[in-house]
């Protein structure tokens, strides 16, 4: 866990106050020490353990996509990290975490439209997050995002592979 925070923690100070405004996207060991984190959280067994992590990588990853908010794939993970806190919080306390997700997810996906983690990820929230008048939930567009997340994300695997192809 340490290493998710000394890289973000090295990249932020190393660098002059106009770094981010000139580097729109974040080094690649942040993204891969965030990925390191969240499956440490994943296989976490014990739920304190998990909700620790996933808090301490919550904070992290709202400050990464406030230090590079036009990186797609630094709002990616922080919509990622902040719906899998919101889900391990649960409750009222998981509605503040979601809306900040929802909106981290349709910036990734307004930067990086042909991208289908986003759309997978925003329909899951779609599906979790309650139904109005408590929060945005809808099980229509929860569908419709997933169909599109997956459609793009079979078309970008039929395009590496050269055989896949979805109309």
């Amino acid at each position: 866990m340490r290493r998710v925070f000394n890289v973000i923690e090295s990249n932020a100070t190393s660098s002059p106050a106009n770094h981010s405004a000139t580097i729109s996207a974040a080094p690649q060991e942040c993204i891969e020490a965030i990925q390191s984190a969240w499956a440490q959280a994943l296989r976490s067994d014990f739920g304190r353990t998990r909700d620790a992590i996933l808090c301490e990588l919550a904070q992290s990853t709202q400050e990464l996509a406030q230090q590079y908010p036009n990186d797609a794939r630094t709002l990616l993970w922080n919509g990622i990290v902040l719906t899998g806190y919101a889900k391990s919080l649960g409750g009222l306390c998981a509605l503040q975490f979601q809306s900040t997700a929802k909106a981290s997810l349709e910036r990734a996906i307004a930067l990086a439209p042909k991208d289908g983690a986003a759309y997978l990820y925003l329909g899951l929230l779609y599906d979790q997050a309650p139904e109005a008048p408590y929060s945005f939930g809808n099980e229509t567009m929860a569908k419709a995002l997933l169909e599109q997340g997956l459609a793009l994300t079979l078309n970008a695997q039929g395009q590496r592979l050269g055989h896949i192809r979805l109309a």
